[in-house]
C-alpha cells in the first residue's frame, strides 16, 4: 500500500506500510512498486520500474514543471506506452503552491477533474 502526501513547502513523501509499521519515503513520485527498504523493496513489476526512473529522469531534466509538463509526463508512462493490457487506473498532478489537483482516469488525459484544497 502507497499513500502519496504532498504540502505547500515543496515537500513529497510516499508512505509505505510493511509488517504494520509505516515507513516514510521522500519522493515526487510514486509508481506501482515498494520504495521503502525491508523484505518488500522493489516488489511490483518491471514496467512500474521502468515508468518511475523515466519519471525521475524527466522530473531531473526539467526541474520545476507546469501542471501539464507533468500530465504528459504521466501520459508517456502510462501503461497503454508498456504494451500492457491494463490501463492506468489514475494518475494525479499536484500543485503545491495553488493546493489544486488534476486527477485524470483510466488514462484519458484529455478530460480532468480539478479539486482544490481549502484552509478550514
Amino acid at each position: 500500500m502507497h499513500l502519496a502526501l504532498a504540502d505547500t513547502n515543496n515537500h513529497s513523501v510516499v508512505i509505505e506500510y510493511i509488517n504494520d509499521e509505516m515507513i516514510v519515503i521522500e519522493t515526487p513520485i510514486v509508481t506501482n512498486f515498494y520504495l521503502a527498504e525491508g523484505e518488500k523493496n522493489g516488489i511490483g513489476t518491471t514496467q512500474s520500474h521502468e515508468r518511475y526512473d523515466i519519471l525521475m529522469k524527466t522530473l531531473s531534466d526539467n526541474g520545476v514543471m507546469s501542471m501539464e509538463a507533468v500530465r504528459d509526463a504521466l501520459d508517456s508512462v502510462s501503461k497503454d506506452n508498456f504494451s500492457e493490457f491494463e490501463s492506468t487506473e489514475w494518475s494525479i498532478v499536484f500543485n503545491q503552491s495553488t493546493k489544486t489537483i488534476h486527477y485524470y482516469h483510466r488514462e484519458n488525459y484529455s478530460n480532468r477533474y480539478t479539486f482544490t484544497i481549502e484552509e478550514a
